[in-house]
C-alpha cells in the first residue's frame, strides 16, 4: 500500500506539490508534519504547508551535524565539533543553557539521540558503549560492550524508538538494544545510508532506493526508486531533499 501510494503522489499535478527553495545539509521531519532545515549553523522549521515557522542559530557552536526531533517540545541539536549540545522549545526557544558532553566522557561523542523517557543517549568509539544521560545530567544506563557484534565496524547513526534502540552499521546492518542497553537482536542489512520508522515501520534507504524492512520475508520490499536525494515519511506527507530544494507531497489515493 504504501508504494502504491508513493507511486500516486508522483503522478500528482505539481500544483499539489509543495516546493520550498533553500539551501540546506540535510532534513528532518517530526510526527506532526513540521519540517527542520538544516544549513551550517541555522536551523528552520517550516509546517507541511511549507511555511515557516521559526529559525534558530548559534555561529558560536559551529555547524550543525545531527538533531533529534523525536520530541518537538524538545529538540536535540547536537554540534559535533565543539562536543556540545542544545535543547530547543517548538519555537527553537533555547531551553537552559549548552550540554557540555565532555562531562559525561573523556572522548568526543560522537552519535547521539534523545531517550524516550527523558534524557539523552551519547556514543563514542573508544569506550564502545551507548550511554543514557538524564535530564539532571546523571548517567542512567550504559550498554553492553559493543564491539564483539560487528568487529571493526563503527555505527553511524543512533535511534531511540519504542523502547528499544537502534544503531546503524552501514556494511552490516542494525543493532537493537532494548532500553537498558541490553542486546536485543541484529538486523543484517548491508548498505544502509539511513533509516526510519513511520507507522510502526522500518523504511531505510540504499544508494537503490528506500526499501520497507520484511521481517518475515526473504526480500525486503523496494518502495521508493531513490536516486542522490534525502527521503522523509511521516505519516501522509513525503520529503524530498536534493540539498537545494524541498518538496513536500501528499500520500493520498
Amino acid at each position: 500500500m504504501l508504494q502504491f501510494l508513493i507511486w500516486i503522489s508522483l503522478l500528482l499535478p505539481a500544483q499539489n506539490n509543495i516546493e520550498i527553495n533553500q539551501l540546506h545539509d540535510f532534513i528532518s521531519a517530526d510526527q506532526f508534519g513540521n519540517l527542520y532545515v538544516v544549513n551550517k549553523s541555522e536551523l528552520t522549521t517550516f509546517n507541511s504547508n511549507g511555511e515557516k515557522l521559526a529559525v534558530f542559530s548559534n555561529s558560536m557552536l559551529g555547524s550543525i551535524c545531527h538533531i533529534d526531533v523525536s520530541n518537538p517540545l524538545r529538540i536535540l541539536v547536537f554540534y559535533k565539533d565543539f562536543n556540545q549540545l542544545l535543547f530547543l522549545d517548538r519555537n527553537l526557544a533555547e531551553i537552559g543553557g549548552a550540554v557540555d558532553l565532555f562531562e559525561f566522557s573523556d572522548n568526543e561523542t560522537e552519535l547521539v539521540c534523545t531517550a524516550a523517557n527523558g534524557g539523552f543517549w551519547i556514543y563514542n568509539s573508544t569506550n564502545n558503549q551507548a550511554v543514557h544521560i538524564s535530564d539532571h545530567g546523571e548517567i542512567v544506563n550504559k550498554s553492553i560492550l559493543l564491539n564483539s557484534f560487528f568487529p571493526n565496524n563503527e555505527p553511524i547513526e543512533i535511534l531511540e524508538y519504542n523502547n528499544d534502540l537502534y544503531l546503524l552499521y552501514p556494511e552490516m546492518g542494525i543493532l537493537i538494544l532494548d532500553r537498558n542497553g541490553q542486546f536485543k537482536k541484529k538486523n543484517l542489512l548491508s548498505g544502509i545510508k539511513n533509516f526510519q520508522f513511520s507507522k510502526n515501520r522500518l523504511l531505510y534507504t540504499t544508494e537503490a532506493g528506500m526499501y520497507s524492512f520484511q521481517a518475515l520475508a526473504q526480500k525486503d520490499q523496494l518502495i521508493y526508486d531513490l536516486k542522490g536525494s534525502q527521503i522523509i515519511i511521516r505519516n501522509n506527507k513525503l520529503y524530498l531533499s536534493n540539498k537545494k530544494s524541498i518538496s513536500i507531497k501528499t500520500l493520498t489515493l
